[in-house]
């Protein structure tokens, strides 16, 4: 009899705590939870800490409500002038509203799905609006903020609050590359070409210029030299006139001299000359007055 009582005291002891543990449920801190009765929703849960909740008859989903990554992989667009490039982009999310969220894709796999549809699809029309030069320009701000807006709108009603969308790349297929480079090089040698003729005219009008102020600059200092040397060939005219003048006999010897030093100066040099010429009039006179 003891023991019949034993078994059913530790048998209601089971059950009471199987329906202890049944009535009670945790929430984290980076938790949020739907309290479910029957698969009806009841309440949300967002408070940390320790709930009850009927035994059996309801049941609790779990969200995370910390900022979430949704990497999704790249992506091929087609922008509006017809050029294929690659877009890698991911966005940054949070679950604002699990109810919203659960009835429309149940639990955070299928928000990932839902909202990378979305994003795929936003990404698609942003660049499908604009030129290829635009795409894979550096000019990105303007783009991600287009595509942020398309896609916080879609993803609200879901209950899920898009913090922000961030382009990682933005590239060329690869078989799409040679040929836009090759492409691309053409126009920046023809450019550079330009700009070399361009170059080349400017330094054939540069050394044009300088060489005709070279001729000017040497005209100029020509006509001044020549004025000057004709000022001093005047003044040594004048002062030899002077001289002559003063004393003739004197002014033709001292000529003589200058005369005699520069046909002496080589001790080599031989003349043939006619000893009553004029040149060595004054060894004459010497000689005359030595045999007196």
């Amino acid at each position: 009899m003891n023991n019949l009582k034993t078994l059913v005291i530790l048998i209601i002891l089971g059950a009471a705590v199987i329906l202890l543990g049944a009535s009670v449920f945790t929430v984290r801190e980076t938790e949020q939870a739907l309290v479910l009765e029957l698969g009806k929703w009841k309440q949300t849960v967002k408070e940390p800490g320790l709930h009850f909740k009927t035994p059996f008859f309801e049941n609790v989903v779990y969200f995370d409500k910390r900022i979430l990554l949704l990497d999704t992989p790249e992506l091929i667009v087609i922008t509006r002038d017809q050029k294929r490039i690659i877009v890698d982009a991911f966005t940054e999310f949070r679950v604002e509203d699990p109810l919203k969220v659960y009835q429309a894709v149940r639990n955070v796999s299928g928000a990932e799905s839902r909202l990378s549809t979305i994003l795929n699809s936003n990404l698609r029309k942003v660049f499908g609006q604009q030129l290829f030069k635009t795409a894979l320009s550096g000019e990105r701000k303007t783009l991600r903020a287009a595509i942020s807006n398309s896609v916080r709108d879609e993803a609200e009603a879901l209950g899920i609050k898009v913090v922000d969308v961030r382009i990682k790349r933005t590239d060329l297929p690869a078989e799409n590359s040679k040929p836009i480079f090759d492409s691309m090089i053409a126009e920046r040698e023809q450019v550079a070409q330009e700009i070399r003729a361009r170059g080349r005219e400017m330094a054939i009008r540069i050394k044009s210029k300088a060489e005709r102020d070279r001729t000017v600059l040497l005209a100029e200092a020509e006509r001044d030299a020549q004025k000057l040397r004709g000022e001093g060939d005047a003044k040594a005219a004048k002062i030899f006139a002077d001289a002559y003048n003063q004393d003739a006999e004197f002014y033709a010897f001292y000529r003589s001299l200058r005369a005699y030093r520069t046909a002496f100066k080589n001790k080599n040099t031989t003349m043939v000359l006619s000893p009553g010429g004029d040149f060595f009039k004054y060894f004459r006179d010497m000689k005359g007055k030595k045999s007196k």
